[in-house]
């Protein structure tokens, strides 16, 4: 749970809004007159240490909060259960949560910092480092307000460690587990239901302007980095240098374009071991593939090349797949690439 603080913290350098200032109120928030219906099944008072707000029960997911943002209200409960859905279907079929997802979502930082006091006991000094935000620890994602558009993008990336924690068998491969969760931030609201989200993969200008800079900057990492690096020990290594543009960021863009390549580049040739991969990790049997030194890698710090390539064509080779890779990367941030982004198209059709 230290790592996912660690990570969440340069996850969150990306966001511009400051939080929202505390607030006394008396009474719970007018509740949202949109349509949740659909998605709530139950909707209570709730009270934190004074502050007053609402609980929403999903089918999926139980929701607490003490915002008073209508928008926030309106759109909360249904971002998280659709989100939980979208989880489930959207790269491949996957189970159901094993057990109910659970969203605190604070109305202001202070609010937060007594959660996490509470919550994380011993540990809070590691996650109270976190400027904005917030993080997951197993099924329970813990957010303040970051404004309009962040507050979501945070619990879609959060949402999917918390997820797949409560679901999966085993665990995933660093790489594989932090590029699904920066996809799944991609989405824009919907044109018909503008309280509802559109979930879009590419949709997701924050990776995408990290990636061109990158790449503009001739700083890529190769593949076979991008597999045996966890984005804590880049944190590590840009605190010792002193670094104000931290390697972690351009890994998070890597990996969320490794996940792109593994899905449409070469023509789709690595999808299916793509899927199968995801389908292990849900079942368990990731292990089942890994033998010696790659087999201790991964128990010891869930990396490895092996974690991709024994779901690769034998005979794929890193220098082959990286070659690969860097060139579908110069097709994603060409020219008119960004536009393609901001619609959530795929830059490379």
């Amino acid at each position: 749970m230290i790592a996912r603080a660690a990570i969440a913290v340069v996850l969150l350098t990306l966001c511009a809004c400051d939080s929202a200032p505390v607030r006394d109120r008396a009474e719970p928030a007018t509740p949202p007159t949109a349509d949740v219906g659909r998605f709530v099944a139950d909707r209570q008072p709730w009270t934190f240490r004074g502050n007053t707000g609402w609980e929403y029960r999903t089918p999926n997911a139980i929701i607490r909060t003490t915002s008073d943002d209508r928008k926030i209200l309106e759109r909360l409960p249904p971002f998280v259960e659709l989100s939980v859905l979208h989880y489930q279907s959207d790269l491949v079929r996957l189970p159901r949560p094993g057990q109910t997802i659970e969203t605190f979502f604070f109305d202001n930082r202070s609010q937060w910092a007594t959660m996490t006091n509470a919550l994380m006991g011993d540990r809070a000094p590691v996650y109270l480092s976190i400027e904005r935000g917030g993080y997951s620890a197993n099924h329970i994602g813990v957010f303040f307000d970051l404004g309009p558009r962040d507050s979501f993008v945070i619990c879609a990336h959060e949402g999917w460690h918390q997820y797949a924690h409560s679901t999966f068998a085993g665990p995933m491969p660093v790489w594989l587990d932090e590029g699904v969760a920066c996809v799944m931030e991609g989405f824009r609201w919907d044109e018909q239901f503008p309280d509802h989200p559109r979930f879009m993969a590419w949709a997701n200008t924050e990776r995408f302007d990290q990636l061109r800079d990158a790449y503009n900057a001739e700083s890529l990492m190769p593949v076979h980095a991008l597999l045996s690096l966890r984005p804590q020990d880049l944190i590590e290594q840009g605190s010792r240098s002193g670094s104000t543009q931290p390697a972690a960021l351009v890994y998070y863009a890597q990996v969320w374009a490794l996940v792109h390549f593994l899905r449409e580049g070469q023509g789709g040739t690595y999808r299916s071991g793509f899927e199968q991969l995801l389908t292990d990790c849900a079942s368990g049997s990731l292990r089942d593939r890994l033998t010696g030194e790659a087999l201790r890698q991964f128990n010891t710090r869930r990396t490895g090349a092996d974690t991709l390539l024994a779901y690769l064509p034998e005979g794929t080779t890193l220098r082959e797949i990286d070659a690969q890779y860097q060139r579908f990367i110069a097709r994603v941030v060409r020219v008119g690439g960004r536009n393609k982004i901001v619609a959530g198209q795929s830059p490379i059709e």
